[in-house]
């Protein structure tokens, strides 16, 4: 099982049933923001020998998960940019990039897989969801439930998360499926579909031309 955590989250299982329902038609755009601060703490994560790569490793896989989950479609192709202008001094991998991927029927979704929120953040960062149909919209912001404020010495921001913990549901059908011996969703196969698309986005950066992704799973 993929660790996917915000695959778990109740407003995306809204979401997929909204989509469900028919109520947004035929979904043609995706963009979708996975940003979050410098994960310094970890320093593995910039260190591209150890980690294969920066913010687009890091983040991309996420958001591309949710589409696979909302509309299983197939991916077909990536044009992806990136750079190092962000924290430039201190990542030895992108800081920032935009991901855009064209799937089998039609649909194109775009990714800002950025590590742009500053050092100062109050939070590390969240995932934003905005999907297009010909039946209607729907923004999902998965980490907006908060309550903020201003520290009343320093007058930095403070934001305090009270929405429902993602990782929980995640870890029970972890271990449901592990009890019971029925394999859990996200399987190997979504995890290499979602890798597919990172790999294609590195191709793409490299060569500056859109990249076919290879079939996967």
């Amino acid at each position: 099982m993929m660790a996917f955590p915000v695959r778990f989250a109740s407003a995306f299982d809204r979401l997929r049933a909204t989509r469900d329902s028919g109520a947004l038609g035929t979904v043609f755009s995706v963009r979708g923001a996975n940003n979050g601060m410098l994960p310094l703490a970890r320093d593995w994560f910039t260190d591209v020998r150890l980690s294969g790569g920066g913010a687009l490793v890091d983040h991309v896989v996420h958001v591309a998960d949710l589409v696979d989950g909302l509309t299983g479609a197939t991916p077909v192709a990536v044009t992806a940019v990136a750079n190092r202008v962000l924290h430039a001094d201190r990542a030895n991998a992108e800081t920032a990039g935009l991901v855009t991927v064209t799937y089998d029927d039609g649909m194109v979704a775009a990714i800002d897989c950025s590590w742009s929120r500053p050092d100062t953040s109050p939070v590390w960062g969240g995932l934003t969801l905005d999907v297009a149909g010909t039946g209607g919209t729907v923004s999902v912001d998965f980490f907006g439930a908060a309550a903020r404020g201003l520290d009343a010495v320093s007058g930095r921001p403070i934001e305090l998360r009270y929405g429902p913990d993602h990782d929980l549901p995640m870890l029970r059908t972890f271990l449901a499926a592990v009890r019971s011996g029925e394999q859990p969703q996200p399987d190997v196969h979504v995890g290499l579909r979602t890798l597919s698309i990172v790999l294609a986005a590195q191709e793409s950066v490299r060569t500056g031309r859109t990249v076919p992704v290879p079939l996967a799973g």
